[in-house]
């Protein structure tokens, strides 16, 4: 197709002459681990959510216990790119090397730029932001 001038026709030069772009593929090679890998690492998540849940939180109980369950449910069936940043959250939660509102900010900015997290990260955001530093 050449565009044309409106009134006399002429062909515009320089139109659309640029080379169609190649497909760009992105570089989609991860390590990925074994099956027993991954299922004695979402063991030690659960473990380690077992610990988060025993630390002060300023959630009544009945919000803690959906959190629990929806957390646990979800580290179940979570993909596996995922687990490391949940470990990190949980870890820097129980050795108190953060203050809540800035592992809030990450688990938001996670959100943000993951897509098919909110299952578990808003569950996970509200537990960090219930947490109290003592």
């Amino acid at each position: 197709m050449t565009l044309t001038k409106y009134q006399r026709g002429d062909a515009i030069e320089g139109w659309n002459d640029c080379p169609s772009p190649m497909s760009l593929s992105k570089n989609s090679s991860q390590v990925s681990l074994s099956g027993d890998e991954v299922r004695q690492k979402r063991q030690d998540l659960l473990a380690l959510l077992g610990n988060v849940f025993d630390l002060p939180l300023s959630l009544p109980e009945r919000e803690m216990a959906h959190y629990r369950i929806k957390l646990q449910n979800q580290i179940q069936v979570v993909n596996e790119q995922h687990l490391p940043f949940i470990e990190s959250i949980f870890n820097d939660l129980l050795n108190a090397q953060a203050d809540s509102s800035k592992l809030k900010s990450d688990v938001v900015d996670y959100m943000m730029n993951h897509d098919g997290v909110s299952s578990w990260c808003s569950p996970l955001k509200k537990i960090v932001s219930s947490y109290k530093n003592s």
